[in-house]
């Protein structure tokens, strides 16, 4: 088992596995062999090489980085996915690999922002190393495109890269995807993004404080298929016998407490459409 990083919205959904298994009667069916490496290229794949030499029989990945490690790193040893976003967009697919992806509609959070203020220029962060969040730009500037809006490309290799640009491009507003890299090392750097006084949306749970309105699938739900995806592993050993599923189901967070500190309106559509409100 490979996390793309060591994230909340990760061991959310591991909980969740480990309670269903554990429910059903299968929690003394399986060992896992957990791998939480930092969240980079190298160290996914030397985690991914770790759990094959335990002579692993199955492999399960959180996030799209870790996913595409083990799709590189093995060809023939069955992987089932969690936490990817549009799988097959996003490179996460082949004969051995299954799981449960999710989709967020990027146009209604843009949507929702733009009711907050005069937005005009987004800046999306995103991972190179991580296919979904790559994903995650393109339709972020597919939607700008179709509202007259300016999109900022933020590519990010490194942790420490992200302050620097951060602080130096210029935008309006910031959309983070839900790369593991940025998620895990971005609060580290939340007194240089503040400066800007700027919103900030996501659609990954887990930087609510920061975030202005957040977007994101359900870990729970998520890792309740997961298990149910497992157990069918253990009873028939066959990675074809497990179909993709794909979550269209998202929960809204709107932090109003961030936006009457920013001094952006507040739309009573964001009050009343939102599961969570931050007051």
């Amino acid at each position: 088992m490979v996390f793309s990083g060591d994230l909340p919205f990760y061991r959310e959904i591991h909980e969740e596995l480990v309670r269903e298994l554990f429910e059903k009667g299968y929690a003394q069916k399986v060992r896992f062999i957990i791998q939480r490496p930092n969240p980079d290229a190298l160290a996914w794949s030397n985690a991914v090489r770790k759990v094959i030499a335990y002579d692993a029989s199955l492999i399960i990945v959180y996030g799209s980085g870790a996913a595409r490690a083990a799709l590189y790193e093995s060809s023939s040893i069955p992987i089932i996915y969690a936490a990817v976003y549009e799988p097959e967009e996003s490179g996460i697919k082949g004969k051995n690999i299954r799981g449960v992806g999710y989709k967020v509609p990027v146009s209604s959070i843009i949507r929702y922002l733009r009711k907050t203020g005069d937005i005009k220029k987004i800046g999306v962060l995103y991972s190179d190393s991580e296919p979904s969040t790559k994903t995650q730009y393109n339709d972020v500037r597919d939607v700008c495109k179709t509202l007259s809006l300016d999109v900022v490309k933020i590519p990010v290799k490194r942790a420490r890269e992200i302050g620097g640009k951060l602080k130096l491009l210029s935008y309006d507003s910031i959309f983070l995807t839900s790369s593991a890299l940025i998620n895990k090392y971005f609060p580290d750097y939340i007194m240089v993004f503040r400066k800007k006084s700027v919103p900030l949306v996501s659609i990954m749970e887990g930087l609510e404080e920061y975030s202005l309105i957040t977007l994101s699938t359900d870990p729970r739900k998520q890792g309740a298929i997961l298990a149910r995806n497992l157990i069918q592993f253990i009873n028939n050993r066959d990675i074809d016998s497990i179909k993709n599923t794909d979550l269209l189901k998202n929960s809204l967070t709107f932090n109003m407490k961030l936006a009457i500190e920013l001094g952006l309106d507040i739309p009573v559509e964001l009050l009343t459409e939102s599961d969570r409100v931050i007051k």
